[in-house]
């Protein structure tokens, strides 16, 4: 799958001819960020593995690539929104609010579980319609919007549950959190799906394009026709129901509806894709440097847990986690400047 914008695919290969496989493989990585940053995993996993042996345990691997899925979900959506050139800060109390809804209808109801999932997922689609229609028709600031929404729906998820566990949820929906294919957790399988398909959506139809072309210069595609306020929606909509997604295959890990799901899910979700190539001011970005990004992210939590650090670091390394990417997106804003 391709690491570029459709609209910046160089690959340097114009000095091809005149320099060895050897250096043209270099030259290729170097030039994806998102292979850049997969190196960089590779370096920092050797080094935990060196001083935690038990870092590369077939149990320790499954438990990094189920929590990556939660994170990865949400960082897909933001991804989404960051390439429109608009931003979503309501991720994490979107997917929490899904899940704690989902719970409710399961447990204050007589639906199929299942069912009570899909509506949790509808939530979520509506949170992001509500947001797209408010940054698109109402023109309200993305920036502003979404975090009044985040704060709305975290005082509704209060509001519901009163600070308490939604406990005793049907046994029959707890392997799509819990259970694994091989070696290899549900909820990942899942996450993998989703990633296959918002590739080639990306890469490979014109929605995709249009999207990669709305975030590199709104008004240049509004004069080619571009339909920027159905799209922008479009994409806030897709980025709630990732959100929720990734809040109903909490819900099944835990068995039970908690009302502080996806509290911590918000910075991540702008670092992973940031790391991968994601720009802040719009028109670039990739799945797979996301996925890698969001893998980053849970390799590092899980790092502190396997060396005996205190998991009160957790949030330091998070934000200076993040602070580099921004700094990151400023280097490569200022070149391609």
């Amino acid at each position: 799958m391709s690491e570029e914008s459709p609209m910046n695919r160089g690959w340097g290969s114009e000095a091809a001819p005149k320099t060895g496989w050897l250096r043209r493989t270099w030259e290729t990585i170097i030039q994806s960020q998102a292979l850049v940053l997969l190196l960089f995993l590779i370096i920092i996993s050797t080094i935990i593995w060196l001083i935690s042996p038990r870092f590369l345990e077939v149990g320790n691997l499954a438990v990094v690539t189920r929590q990556t899925s939660f994170i990865a979900l949400v960082s897909l959506g933001q991804m989404l929104c960051l390439i429109a050139g608009v931003i979503d800060l309501s991720v994490g109390t979107t997917a929490g609010f899904a899940g704690i809804c989902a719970a409710l209808l399961m447990h204050n109801t007589t639906m199929n579980p299942y069912l009570a999932m899909a509506c949790g997922l509808l939530v979520g689609a509506t949170v992001g319609l509500v947001n797209g229609l408010l940054v698109t028709r109402v023109k309200l600031n993305p920036f502003i919007t979404t975090l009044s929404m985040s704060f709305i729906i975290s005082g509704l998820i209060l509001v519901v549950t009163g600070g308490w566990a939604i406990p005793n949820l049907p046994e029959s929906i707890q392997w799509l959190g819990k259970d694994s294919v091989g070696s290899v957790p549900v909820p990942t399988i899942v996450t993998l799906i989703v990633a296959v398909i918002l590739a080639f959506v990306l890469n490979r139809t014109f929605i995709g394009r249009h999207i990669y072309a709305i975030g590199g210069n709104k008004d240049a595609a509004l004069i080619v026709g571009i339909q920027v306020n159905r799209l922008t929606t479009l994409v806030y909509i897709l980025s709630g129901t990732l959100s929720a997604l990734a809040g109903v295959l909490m819900l099944a890990r835990l068995a039970s509806g908690q009302p502080t799901v996806g509290d911590t899910w918000l910075l991540p979700s702008f670092a992973a894709p940031i790391l991968g190539g994601a720009a802040l001011n719009g028109g670039a970005g990739s799945v797979l440097g996301t996925l890698v990004g969001a893998l980053l992210m849970t390799v590092i939590q899980n790092a502190i847990v396997m060396t005996g650090m205190t998991v009160y670091w957790e949030n330091v390394v998070i934000g200076l986690v993040l602070v580099a990417a921004i700094v990151l997106d400023r280097v490569r804003t200022a070149k391609r400047g």
